[in-house]
């Protein structure tokens, strides 16, 4: 019998990135949301060269209880492009980006369904994000600022000050598409697409965060922004401050919020945006491991954490059953 909650799962698709290289990630949490009873649509999309497009191909084949389509793109397509791809084939009208090395939380993603559903304004929701390092269980808390202003110019001054990434937050699947699309199109570099397409998302209207456990991200050696911070990425910061490529890729990315702005007769403050671009400079700096240097930070209301914490005690709360799940996808 199919109930309720299976069909609001219906309405979204979860869209996998991943490489045959990483096969070990997707296989573990494909039999992660195949266990967690998981009824979403999921595409996932293989860039990997000619020669190694079976290894993520035998992967999906071997899925019981998944309704799991695989997409397979060049070697060299950009990544929003990729992700672009998959929006359009989706058949759904929310999609939720689901990187092969976190979990999502079950529970939690019907509580965000609910959510876009009652509020049709809302561009973008999700709960709280964290760290897991699996070995020892620690949990570090990643903020997320909700962004409900009214008046679209200043969700987007709100964004820039506190930023807080929504990719991969429950999202409408055509605004998904619009945002990515004009990212890509405007600031193709890596460190300027992530900041734009959130600002552009906001744009669109209000980002609702909720105080539950939605997304949980593994602490690992392989993953993409210790890749870069290890490699001295010149693409990503703190080293592209470094490089001649900075100063005209953050014009592109000041030019591109105001031709959002434009194209949707939203007024513009270029002072406010100007403060604002300026504390999104400073975060981006501090979250790369520069000094902390005292930026105001959101009241979060206490400790979310610690009041979510509290909740692990229970074996039977939902939340503590999926994290148990992952813990055990993990440990395979």
């Amino acid at each position: 019998m199919t109930t309720g909650g299976d069909n609001a799962e219906r309405s979204v698709t979860l869209i996998i990135p991943s490489v045959y290289h990483r096969a070990r990630f997707v296989d573990r949490v494909l039999y992660y949301l195949s266990h967690s009873g998981l009824r979403c649509p999921i595409i996932v999309t293989d860039h990997s060269p000619h020669q190694h497009t079976s290894v993520i191909s035998d992967l999906v084949k071997r899925q019981r209880g998944l309704d799991v389509t695989l997409l397979v793109h060049p070697t060299d397509m950009h990544f929003l492009k990729r992700l672009s791809d998959c929006a359009a084939v989706a058949k759904t009208p929310f999609v939720h980006l689901h990187a092969d090395d976190d979990f999502v939380v079950r529970p939690t993603l019907g509580l965000l369904i609910a959510e876009m559903q009652r509020r049709p304004e809302l561009a973008a929701a999700m709960g709280l994000n964290v760290h897991v390092t699996f070995e020892t269980g620690e949990l570090t808390m990643l903020p997320k600022t909700a962004l409900q202003q009214a008046r679209p110019f200043e969700r987007l001054v709100g964004q820039l000050q506190m930023y807080s990434s929504v990719l991969y937050a429950l999202r409408r699947r055509e605004e998904f598409i619009e945002s990515l699309s004009f990212a890509v199109e405007r600031c193709p570099d890596v460190q300027f697409w992530q900041y734009l397409e959130s600002c552009i998302a906001v744009l669109s209207g209000p980002i609702a965060v909720l105080e539950d456990l939605h997304y949980v991200r593994e602490v690992h050696s392989d993953k993409w922004s210790v890749s870069l911070t290890r490699e001295r990425s010149p693409d990503h910061f703190p080293y592209l401050i470094l490089t001649p490529e900075f100063s005209p890729r953050l014009a592109a990315f000041r030019e591109a919020l105001v031709a959002a702005c434009e194209a949707r007769r939203v007024p513009i403050d270029r002072a406010a945006l100007d403060s604002g671009l300026v504390l999104l400079l400073h975060r981006g700096f501090a979250a790369m491991g520069l000094p902390d240097t005292q930026v105001a930070t959101p009241n979060l209301g206490g400790n979310p954490l610690a009041r979510l914490s509290k909740r692990f005690s229970d074996n039977d709360d939902p939340i503590t059953i999926e994290l148990n799940r992952m813990f055990h996808a993990a440990s395979r």
